[in-house]
């Protein structure tokens, strides 16, 4: 739930950033933080590396 609220709150600043180079910094904290997400469910529903691969599209 916390990084759930946290992407929330990196959208809403990217959202309301004005200079570029906050925008990018918010861009690249919500990519950590999806990255995140993924992991905590793939490994909530017991994925292996090779069903991560499939559902990543690689």
């Amino acid at each position: 739930v916390a990084l759930v609220d946290s992407m929330l709150e990196l959208q809403k600043k990217h959202q309301e950033a004005r200079m570029e180079q906050d925008k990018e910094l918010y861009e690249q904290q919500i990519t950590i933080v999806d990255v995140r997400i993924d992991r905590l469910v793939y490994e909530l529903y017991g994925l292996t590396e090779e069903e991560i691969k499939v559902v990543e599209g690689e």
